[in-house]
């Protein structure tokens, strides 16, 4: 694993990256977070181009406006570039009554607005998901066999190699209608991070 440098102009070029990408993740315009933040435009303008380094005081009233906490910013600040989470570590739950297995690909606590995770349906396996919190896209890729993807009145059959992208603002389900398993990837992009 390869951890990013500590030198401070790098740090700093990367704090005003998360503070921008936070406020784009939030849709804020620059005015917006400086009435939330009682920050100037220009100064907030001036931090996200690197042209001025905030203080410490700055920063917090930024965070604040973006629903953060300093701390959580520096955390994100201080991640590692490279992280490599090995297939035997992936966490990996199994649905007692289903028989659908999961496994979580990605690594954990790298601030990343995406998560993979792959999925295994045994024949004739349904699973239903609620109403989502908020809309959030995915991409579903199936690996091996066949599955129905439902979303209110849309049904798809995903087979290998097949790719389905949807943004989901409703309940759907995933289900194996067949007499063998089935295996897939769920990329899940998240429009903020969580």
């Amino acid at each position: 694993m390869n951890e990013k440098s500590t030198d401070p102009d790098q740090i700093e070029a990367r704090i005003a990256g998360r503070l921008k990408a936070r406020r784009e993740a939030l849709d804020l315009t620059l005015d917006q977070l400086a009435e939330r933040a009682g920050v100037s435009r220009a100064m907030i303008s001036r931090i996200e181009r690197r042209e001025s380094s905030p203080t410490a005081a700055v920063l917090g009233r930024l965070c604040a406006g973006l629903d953060i906490t300093l701390s959580g910013l520096m955390a994100a600040v201080e991640e590692k570039t490279l992280v490599l989470l090995a297939r035997d570590a992936q966490p990996r739950w199994r649905d007692p009554e289903t028989g659908f297995e999961r496994r979580a690909v990605t690594p954990a606590g790298t601030g990343s607005m995406v998560e993979i995770v792959e999925g295994r349906l045994p024949p004739g396996a349904r699973i239903a998901y609620p109403l989502p919190a908020d809309a959030y896209d995915q991409h579903i890729l199936g690996q091996e066999g066949a599955l129905t993807f439902e979303s209110g009145d849309e049904r798809f059959v995903i087979h290998a190699g097949d790719c389905l992208h949807c943004t989901l603002g409703q309940p759907h389900a995933f289900a194996n209608e067949t007499q063998a398993d089935c295996r897939y990837l769920v990329i899940i992009a998240r429009r903020r991070p969580s």
